[in-house]
């Protein structure tokens, strides 16, 4: 998948830490105690946005140019970050048979987790290439 910049409003609280959004991507928000924890946070949450983005079948929008950012009087900006991402491929819909017992395991250690079933079977097989 290709890579996306997009630029974040980086504010500043009383207490020091600071928090960012991304003006093209309504809800895409973080915040850290440091800007290298900002610029961090804010590359992790680019992604995860725009593979949430992806997943859901939404069109990810251009970025706005720096120059044409909107200005909000009640938001106290101190800078502006552009942040890259290049999210994960979108996931693609298989059709798979596997033993019943194995399909009730994975199914309970979903319910257990809070998970669902893809998200076991993605960790499992990524944790055994890993270890591949």
């Amino acid at each position: 998948m290709r890579s996306f910049t997009f630029p974040g409003i980086v504010e500043c609280s009383p207490a020091g830490s600071y928090g960012l959004f991304f003006p093209d991507l309504p809800g895409c928000v973080t915040s850290a105690d440091s800007l290298d924890g900002l610029a961090s946070n804010a590359r992790e949450a680019l992604q995860l946005h725009l593979e949430g983005m992806a997943q859901d079948g939404l069109t990810i929008p251009e970025p706005t140019p720096i120059n044409r950012l909107p200005h909000d009087d009640e938001i106290e900006e101190v800078g502006i970050l552009v942040v890259q991402a290049t999210p994960s491929s979108a996931p693609t819909s298989i059709i798979l048979s596997l033993p019943a017992d194995l399909l009730t395991r994975v199914d309970a250690e979903a319910r257990s987790r809070g998970a669902t079933r893809e998200q076991i079977l993605t960790e499992g097989a990524e944790a055994l290439l890993k270890a591949g």
